[in-house]
């Protein structure tokens, strides 16, 4: 009798195994990786048209520490400020050596003293670009983009003169260390 209990057991449990094993599984609808063979769609890349890269590159930043550039100083050189349009000037420089101070208008400045904002890219008499390039005691090379600060300008009819208050300056893809620029600027 045991024999036939036992030999009873065993069909029983064999059966169930093997309707188990012949069941579905349920569909797993979460996200698991893939090769790039299996996935659909543009293999696993979402812009098709922007190649993705591994890994990371690094930017290393060539400069090292704060500065300062003060046009009315000539200890390292003497500024010199190019003639321009005198009364419809759109650009203002300075230069000194290999490092040049521009600073950019969008409208002509009017006849008196306007005090403008620093700012990415001029916008009306509101505010004005400053980019320098070559910054004293900066690594050669390196373009500095005006952030904030002040340029008050005086125009008149023999010409224009601009005092540049506190204008810090950055690399455009860093913000540490700064230029910062101060002093006279003019054109006549």
């Amino acid at each position: 009798m045991n024999k036939k209990i036992t030999l009873g057991l065993g069909i029983v449990a064999f059966a169930t195994l093997l309707v188990f094993a012949c069941t579905k599984k349920k569909a797993d609808n979460s996200i698991t990786p893939t090769y790039k063979s299996e996935a659909t769609g543009t293999g696993a890349n979402p812009n098709v048209n922007n190649q993705t890269v591994t890994g990371t590159n690094t930017i290393t930043n060539p400069a090292t520490a704060n500065s300062g550039v003060n046009t009315s100083d000539n200890t390292g050189g003497v500024w010199t400020y190019p003639n321009c349009a005198s009364t419809n000037s759109l650009v203002l420089k300075a230069n000194n050596g290999s490092c040049n101070i521009t600073v950019s208008f969008a409208v002509p400045p009017s006849i008196g003293t306007t005090t403008y904002a620093v700012a990415s890219s001029p916008v009306g008499s509101s505010a004005v670009s400053v980019v320098v390039n070559n910054a004293i005691n900066q690594p050669s090379g390196i373009v500095w983009y005006g952030r904030s600060g002040t340029v008050a300008v005086t125009t008149t009819t023999n010409g224009i003169s601009a005092q540049m208050n506190s204008i810090v300056c950055t690399q455009q893809n860093f913000n540490f260390p700064t230029v910062a620029i101060n002093g006279p600027i003019s054109c006549n």
